[in-house]
């Protein structure tokens, strides 16, 4: 069967596969063609898997065409699509055939089978707005890397939460009310993969479904359903326990700092941060020492040790002024919807 897909839209699904599918694993780097009722195509990073429309105008066919992305990245690149606004499509049982310009892609075909899930009577967790969708899930993730889990779970007052724990770091981020108790770990590659493939879309808002053992995200014409699994130990959220120090306090200066150390300082030199009537941090490598006041002002003292490129990406994604909330035991420091709680290393009156 022949058809003519909008090179524009073309350009989109590849874009979001490239994004979605990630590099780590080029096993995973495929889009899977195939027709229900519209040309549907299916992708995976091996955790999550997307099913989106592609386009209403084409002929029905049986098979299932795996294309590589790379393939198609190469024939779009440098593409005007003025001169150029559709791409010819021939689905055929030996394969499929691209042409655009003096380009041809032929791919064979193969018994493939595409990545699938089904849908079966998810409940719902949340509607969101997608950018603070994005935004929060960016923030719970930020300081973690591969191998990773990213909690999200609900608390009993029915609110829905990311939440992950390292370098003597908590951050949290607040989506908002969550319908049913949930608490589930997703893996951090994963979580990277759909940040940066949703920043791609234009929904103002999605929904967020519990699909068996899977968190399944439903947008417009896409549906991602993304693996799980059971976290077996219940997280408590405890903002409003004692406090012995607040203060609204401006990061500009902490961030000049902190882009200062990640410059002039190598990853594994210590660094303390020191909250008291005299304020600064402090950071020693090998047999130098560097020290930067800060004008803050407290009645205590606060000794933390802290991971200064991790601080500094936490810091990127705050406001400019927050609250700062101490006790004998952490530090948090409060935006809107976002939480950093950091243990403290010693605390004296």
């Amino acid at each position: 069967m022949e058809g003519w897909i909008p090179t524009k839209r073309l350009k989109k699904v590849v874009e979001f596969a490239d994004k979605f599918c990630g590099n780590i694993e080029p096993i995973h780097r495929y889009i899977y063609l195939y027709f229900d009722k519209f040309l549907r195509v299916s992708m995976t990073d091996g955790c999550a898997v997307a099913d989106m429309f592609f386009s209403k105008e084409f002929f029905p066919f049986k098979k299932v065409y795996k294309i590589p992305i790379q393939h198609l990245k190469g024939l779009l690149k440098g593409l005007n699509e003025e001169e150029n606004p559709f791409v010819r499509m021939l689905a055929l049982d030996e394969g499929v055939k691209i042409e655009l310009e003096n380009m041809s892609l032929n791919i064979e075909s193969e018994n493939e089978e595409k990545p699938s899930f089904n849908i079966n009577n998810p409940t719902l967790l949340s509607k969101i707005q997608l950018k603070k969708f994005i935004d929060n899930l960016d923030f719970c993730s930020i300081t973690s890397m591969e191998g990773d889990l990213i909690n999200i779970f609900s608390n009993k007052k029915g609110e829905l939460w990311g939440y992950f724990h390292g370098y003597n770091m908590g951050v949290y981020s607040y989506f908002g009310k969550s319908e049913i108790n949930i608490s589930r770990e997703v893996p951090y590659v994963t979580i990277r993969h759909i940040i940066k493939s949703l920043s791609l879309i234009t929904d103002k808002e999605v929904g967020l479904y519990l699909n068996e053992e899977s968190i399944l995200i439903k947008g417009k014409g896409i549906n991602i359903n993304v693996c799980s699994s059971v976290n077996p130990i219940g997280i408590r959220i405890n903002f409003d326990r004692e406090v012995l120090e607040f203060q609204k306090i401006n990061l500009k200066e902490l961030k000049k700092i902190l882009n200062k150390i990640y410059t002039s300082l190598p990853s594994n030199a210590r660094i303390y941060l020191i909250l008291g009537k005299e304020s600064y941090i402090l950071a020693k490598d090998k047999n130098t020492t560097i020290t930067w006041k800060i004008n803050l002002k407290f009645k205590h003292k606060y000794l933390i040790e802290i991971n200064p490129r991790k601080l500094r990406s936490v810091f990127s994604r705050f406001s400019e002024n927050i609250i700062i909330k101490l006790n004998n035991k952490t530090v948090l420091f409060k935006d809107t919807q976002k939480y950093l709680e950091i243990e403290l290393k010693e605390f004296s009156k």
